[in-house]
């Protein structure tokens, strides 16, 4: 009898775990074609924000494409060196949909956004070199691209994770054909709790009272209080300070 308990039990858990990824899989496909939805949507904006403005001169102090001719004298130190002056486009830009993709995919990865986020910044006019600090305000764009990517869907790809394998869990295990006292046994192993209760043999004894005055309900309840009055004088020492 234990044999064939432990081997249905394992079984559930087998068919538990295996149509929990099938079902997940199916759920996630759902939510990853709304997931591109939001991204070509975010992706058309940033074309229309940043389309051919990732462009730079490699001297700096030249902004058009037409004064970046040339050469320019790089220091390194103690070293002088003319380098050709050469009218370059960013590693990630936004000229096209699907490079916004990749661009985007790369700012949710969380590598190298910080440069991309500078390269927003800095960005002018279309076919023009970056200026320092040009347009602050397109920050808030990286900012809802993170709220909305990275923290919620994120989320709610683990979520529906946990969600489907606890779903499919509950529905092998009640599906099983387990006999009568057979699943009595299982819901007692799950949800057997402790009934020893540990404390000092002496009632006589100093022990035994400090161990009576702890597990008694005005002691949790002083507890309670001092948490609470605790809380208020941080409160009251926080505004004090703002003020």
């Amino acid at each position: 009898m234990h044999s064939h308990s432990g081997s249905c039990v394992s079984g559930c858990i087998f068919q538990a775990v295996f149509d929990c990824v099938v079902n997940s899989l199916k759920n996630v496909l759902n939510i990853l074609i709304v997931y591109i939805l939001f991204m070509f949507i975010f992706a058309v904006i940033a074309v229309q924000l940043f389309k051919g403005k990732f462009f730079y001169c490699t001297d700096e102090s030249k902004g058009l494409e037409k004064d970046c001719r040339g050469q320019f004298l790089e220091y390194d130190r103690e070293e002088v060196t003319a380098q050709a002056r050469e009218w370059k486009k960013y590693e990630f830009h936004y000229d096209n949909v699907l490079w916004a993709f990749l661009t985007l995919f790369t700012v949710s990865t969380g590598e190298g956004w910080p440069l991309v986020l500078k390269h927003s910044v800095d960005a002018t006019y279309e076919d023009q070199g970056p200026s320092p600090g040009f347009r602050m305000e397109t920050s808030i764009f990286y900012v809802v691209y993170f709220v909305v990517f990275p923290f919620f869907f994120v989320n709610i790809f683990v979520a529906l994770i946990i969600i489907t394998f606890q779903e499919q869990g509950d529905k092998a295990m009640s599906e099983c054909t387990l006999e009568k006292n057979e699943r009595a046994c299982i819901d007692f192993a799950i949800n057997a709790r402790p009934l020893t209760r540990y404390m000092p043999e002496n009632k006589q004894s100093f022990q035994y009272k400090m161990w009576k005055f702890v597990v008694s309900s005005p002691f949790e309840y002083a507890i309670m209080t001092l948490i609470a009055l605790n809380t208020v004088v941080l409160m009251m020492k926080v505004g004090s300070h703002c003020y």
